[in-house]
């Protein structure tokens, strides 16, 4: 099954945040990924949260009384998003129906890794930014499931790798700029979510402390 036919399936939908973010180590797994987020996007102009899913991170872009749309090809997943009153779109990421420059803004969390290759998002990510925008997403520099879709049922299949390197050169070639990339996590937040809220947090002390070279994830500001 295709990523999109798998996350258009409402049961997918219904159980997207308890399964990622349930339970005290869940809900900080949550809480970082959105710190992380909302550090690295402007705090004014409007927003394009590209592939919303539930909403999670638009709601936390109005919450801070910023202009948010959200997008998801999901008519599920962007239904939970509109009903958190955010104006939302269903579409496809890569052809968007918005015209060019429209935002200030785009943010893409947890989408990138779904694709082996990221010049077609970041491409029309660029098209949707306004001179001077900022775009953020994040990647996964290594994960089991890159070679084995472990979970595929419940996970939706593959999770795609990008080097540190190879996001920069891509990014590159788009004429985009790197402002600032914040490595993050020693293994899948998924795990983090599974262990004790105190063992979670002392994992999140050991990632200041490693090589960055040790951490699986990166997220990505960039400006055109």
């Amino acid at each position: 099954m295709d990523k999109r036919t798998f996350y258009s399936q409402p049961s997918v939908s219904d159980a997207y945040d308890q399964l990622r973010f349930g339970g005290p180590s869940g809900a900080r797994v949550n809480a970082r990924e959105i710190e992380l987020t909302l550090d690295l996007i402007p705090d004014d102009g409007r927003v394009l949260d590209l592939a919303c899913g539930t909403g999670r991170v638009s709601r936390a872009i109005a919450a801070r009384g910023q202009c948010v749309v959200g997008l998801d090809y999901s008519p599920p997943m962007a239904a939970k998003t509109a009903s958190l009153g955010v104006p939302t779109v269903v579409g496809d990421g890569f052809r968007t129906p918005f015209g060019t420059g429209c935002f200030d803004a785009v943010v893409s969390l947890r989408f990138a890794f779904h694709y082996a290759e990221l010049h077609p998002l970041l491409e029309e990510m660029r098209r949707l930014v306004a001179p001077g925008g900022i775009i953020v997403f994040d990647t996964y520099s290594w994960s089991p499931r890159s070679a084995i879709a472990l979970g595929a049922s419940r996970w939706g299949g593959r999770v795609h790798i990008h080097s540190r390197r190879s996001v920069r050169a891509t990014a590159a070639e788009l004429g985009l700029k790197a402002e600032r990339s914040s490595p993050c996590f020693l293994f899948s937040p998924y795990l983090y979510r599974l262990t004790p809220l105190a063992l979670e947090r002392r994992l999140e002390m050991l990632e200041r402390k490693v090589p960055i070279s040790w951490l699986c994830r990166t997220f990505w500001q960039f400006r055109t």
